[in-house]
């Protein structure tokens, strides 16, 4: 990750100074302008789904419900806080195996269940059949990093990607239980 790094994240930690928790908020705000500001330049090659996703949903401590891998597909299903009544279901099309770090945050910085804490978008080198590099660049590839709250780094390089949002249907919310009696 290039903006929201782990030590980034762990300086926002630093109650005991205010002067440091100062200085790491001006940090932060500092990332998030110069993410912004990468983010605006690659939207024009990111899929629209993708794009819509990043314009209209809130992933920071979404729940991760699953990830699950099958060939070169990688699922993650989230419960985002920001659409309560949906899930989100990315499914990337890999041109590469996932990469997991581990132990990006110290043991007492970790919590389950696992949130998605930051991510990061970002264009990769363009890639032709079989993984051979092309001088084409209207074929790029992407990578998504994201810092999940059990301190793993995730790092996804792809070449397109599934966004779907259906309803959640369990747990089930009580103004839409519908009696036997009544149907």
């Amino acid at each position: 990750m290039k903006y929201f790094t782990p030590a980034r994240y762990l300086r926002l930690g630093n109650l005991k100074s205010r002067k440091a928790f100062l200085a790491a908020q001006d940090d932060w705000e500092t990332a998030i302008t110069e993410y912004r500001t990468h983010l605006d330049t690659i939207k024009p090659k990111l899929q629209p789904k993708l794009r819509k996703l990043i314009e209209q949903v809130y992933l920071h401590d979404a729940r991760v419900l699953s990830m699950t891998q099958e060939e070169d597909n990688f699922f993650i299903t989230l419960q985002p806080v920001s659409l309560p009544d949906r899930l989100v279901v990315l499914l990337y099309s890999l041109v590469e195996d996932p990469q997991i770090l581990t132990g990006q945050l110290p043991p007492d910085r970790c919590r389950e269940p696992i949130e998605w804490l930051y991510d990061e978008l970002d264009l990769d080198r363009p890639e032709g059949p079989r993984g051979l590099p092309v001088a084409n660049a209207d074929k790029p590839t992407f990578r998504h990093n994201v810092l999940l709250s059990n301190g793993w780094e995730l790092s996804l390089r792809f070449r397109f990607v599934g966004v779907k949002t259906p309803l959640r249907v369990i747990p089930v919310r009580e103004p839409q239980l519908i009696s036997q009696e009544s149907a």
